[in-house]
């Protein structure tokens, strides 16, 4: 038996189990995998389980990596924005990537498509995919509250929703009503990520995310973060770059070009940090039947 080599990683509190899978033996086990280890008692603890695999695309699209991504429940993510800058960073750790200080440059293929990444030491900054179903003023009644709902697609679906302020926001049951929302009629089957967001004195947006598949408020969301810059934009004239602001602390900078037709050049700029780095045994596999992979 051999033990499993893992990074634990976040961006901005948004947390993630990191494993080399470029030999592929996880791949068929990803979903057990991340109910264990994403456990935060009885594993490593962590928003996602995040595979670090050899990319099988031919010709002048194939990237350097691929990015498969887990959320703690079990269900495959399409993406995830701060879980992605920490993939791109561990891959360069891993020496996928010439570690060149500033300017490394990445090609990461995803569910949602082909991101291409720089990475400026711990700061690692996306190339997002186009942005799509953008629909505005969505009307939802949840708890006897009425919100108009900014929709979009950053790679995965999220709503947008304003408050009048930073205060209201802090005081606003981001649990019930974001689940309320993740789980309507109006989004399903797939479901959606609810986002809360205010603007700031200085220009700046603090937000906060129930996200879908962690089924929980998360301490911060890249893809989610990208949906209000462009919410934001969209109803207050927000001008590219903007600042996001998450529970978990450090900043997000969104830029992006806007059109009557969407959305283009859309990045999403921020920090990461390794917070460990070790072996998981494979006594502790196969306790949780994970004898294959052990």
């Amino acid at each position: 038996m051999r033990p499993l080599r893992f990074a634990r990683m976040h961006g901005c509190g948004n947390d993630f189990v990191v494993v080399d899978d470029r030999d592929g033996r996880l791949q068929t086990h990803r979903a057990e995998l991340a109910l264990a280890l994403c456990d935060r008692h009885k594993g490593l603890g962590g928003d996602g389980l995040i595979l670090i695999q050899r990319d099988e695309s031919q010709g002048g699209l194939a990237a350097d990596f691929r990015m498969t991504y887990v959320n703690r429940t079990g269900a495959d993510g399409e993406m995830c924005g701060n879980g992605a800058r920490c993939a791109v960073r561990r891959a360069v750790d891993l020496g996928l990537a010439p570690d060149r200080g500033r300017g490394t440059e990445l090609r990461m293929a995803t569910l949602a498509g082909l991101v291409r990444a720089t990475v400026d030491n711990a700061e690692v900054t996306l190339a997002m995919t186009i942005p799509s179903d953008e629909r505005s003023s969505v009307p939802l009644a949840i708890a006897g509250q009425k919100f108009g709902l900014f929709v979009i697609d950053t790679g995965v679906p999220h709503t947008v929703a304003f408050l009048e302020s930073p205060d209201a926001l802090e005081r606003l049951d981001v649990e019930g009503i974001g689940r309320a929302i993740r789980h309507h009629e109006a989004f399903a089957p797939k479901g959606v990520n609810a986002n809360f967001a205010a603007r700031r004195p200085d220009g700046s947006y603090r937000m906060r995310t129930y996200e879908r598949g962690v089924e929980m408020e998360t301490l911060a969301c890249g893809t989610g973060s990208v949906a209000v810059a462009l919410a934001a934009h969209r109803r207050f004239g927000a001008a590219a770059p903007v600042s996001i602001l998450p529970t978990g602390g450090g900043l997000l900078t969104i830029g992006f070009q806007a059109s009557n037709d969407g959305f283009r050049e859309v990045t999403l700029k921020g920090p990461t940090e390794t917070i460990a780095e070790g072996e998981i045994a494979a006594e502790w596999l196969a306790v949780r039947g994970l004898t294959a992979l052990a």
